[in-house]
């Protein structure tokens, strides 16, 4: 979670906001980067501006390890993984498959008290969730069908959806 102009933006929002900057150009270590600032206890930002200068700096700053990769992957720490909201697309509510937005619409509905299971990973990075960070996932339409993911942190609640979960593969589309 980033504070910045004082709103909460989760990490694959910034992500969807950079990309999406005719001004800024998309950097795949900003990924790395995002999750170390994350992690970082500093997260709050004045204006989108600091957080790009941040971002820059720890690029810029890469020069010094060009030469010892392993120091350039210490350097960067951990990318979130490919199935994850930070790397996937968002998908609209209205662009999931007919036969599950109602039950996502049930779901994500504001004050329904729905029980979800334990999900032990989050669906912003794909990777184990930290702490603070509350994780449960839902059935749509059958054990078998698809899930549904809710994600709340520092107050905010997200949700993601995912086609598929064979082998315990999720696809994390933060849905919007």
């Amino acid at each position: 979670m980033l504070i910045i102009s004082d709103v909460k933006y989760t990490l694959s929002e910034v992500v969807q906001i950079i990309k999406s900057c005719q001004h800024t150009l998309w950097r795949k270590q900003y990924l790395n980067y995002l999750i170390k600032i994350s992690q970082s206890g500093n997260t709050r930002f004045g204006d989108y501006g600091d957080l790009l200068m941040r971002l820059g700096g720890y690029i810029m700053g890469e020069t010094k390890h060009l030469n010892n990769p392993g120091s350039l992957e210490r350097l960067r720490g951990k990318s979130a993984t490919p199935n994850s909201a930070m790397v996937m697309n968002p998908i609209a509510v209205g662009k999931l498959p007919n036969n599950d937005v109602s039950a996502v619409t049930n779901i994500m509905a504001p004050g329904t008290k729905w029980k979800g299971t334990h999900h032990a990973s989050d669906p912003e990075t794909g990777l184990p969730k930290k702490h603070g960070v509350m994780v449960s996932e839902f059935d749509v339409n059958g054990r078998d069908g698809r899930r549904l993911t809710k994600r709340t942190q520092s107050g905010k609640t997200t949700y993601y959806y995912s086609a598929k979960h064979s082998f315990n593969s999720y696809l994390y589309q933060r849905v919007t």
